[in-house]
């Protein structure tokens, strides 16, 4: 087995559910990780987990705040040259018809998963191209692929643009070593998503199981080897690709 080459990883939503065991699995690898989110208390005891296992420093902001983020994420560049980026930013749980959305969700949902990820790409990426090595990944969802039975048209809109805005940031950085992929995440049993599918009743609950061809929810570790994968060096003729984890929801 090849022993990775150790480098720095900026993980952007680093304390949610699926980045969380990410970073774990990166900080056995020896990299050297740098972890933004706007839950300071979340984002400390991430970091007390894995200083035992490697260098960790920690970027208390808002990826959605764009001209704070730009700023910080240029600092960030300078001071660490990430060579490896995963945007896990984004999400939502709320099902509401077309009908009851506003351009209010609409705004929020493309913040939240498209321009936050276009920012970190923006500035991450020339350095990365400098260098002649990087690897991004971006998170959209099985929502994106087709539609949802767990959220609403804006988000669904939304990581179907991030698709998109990957496939063509791929092939722009693709000369240069850079590589750009999408992980589409079917429903994954976070603490959040768990959470939400526990206040319904349960003949939603149920409703909700028997749409799913393996009639249960992901586990996070089913969520994370794909994007493991995608942060590694093996990964280096993979770009714009989507790689679907949905238990067979979207094939």
């Amino acid at each position: 087995m090849t022993v990775p080459t150790p480098r720095t990883a900026l993980l952007v939503g680093a304390a949610g559910g699926i980045l969380r065991e990410v970073a774990l699995e990166l900080a056995e690898e020896g990299h050297t990780l740098v972890l933004f989110d706007r839950d300071e208390d979340a984002l400390n005891r991430l970091a007390e987990r894995l200083a035992p296992l490697t260098k960790v420093e920690t970027v208390v902001g808002d990826i959605t705040d764009i001209a704070a983020a730009e700023r910080r994420l240029t600092d960030i560049v300078a001071q660490f040259a990430p060579s490896i980026l995963v945007n896990g930013v984004g999400g939502d749980t709320r099902v509401i018809g077309y009908a009851d959305l506003t351009t209010d969700h609409f705004d929020q949902s493309f913040l939240e998963n498209v321009v936050s990820s276009w920012i970190a790409v923006k500035v991450c990426a020339p350095r990365m191209a400098a260098d002649g090595y990087g690897r991004i990944v971006n998170f959209a969802s099985a929502g994106g692929r087709t539609y949802s039975h767990f959220n609403n048209a804006a988000y669904v809109a939304a990581k179907a643009a991030v698709i998109g805005m990957t496939k063509q940031m791929a092939y722009e950085l693709a000369p240069t070593g850079v590589v750009l992929n999408v992980v589409a995440h079917g429903p994954i049993a976070t603490e959040r998503v768990a959470g939400a599918f526990e206040r319904r009743d349960p003949a939603q609950r149920e409703a909700v199981l028997s749409r799913l061809p393996m009639g249960r929810y992901g586990s996070v570790a089913e969520a994370v080897g794909s994007v493991l994968h995608l942060c590694s060096e093996s990964a280096g003729y993979s770009t714009g690709s989507v790689i679907d984890i949905n238990g067979g929801l979207y094939m």
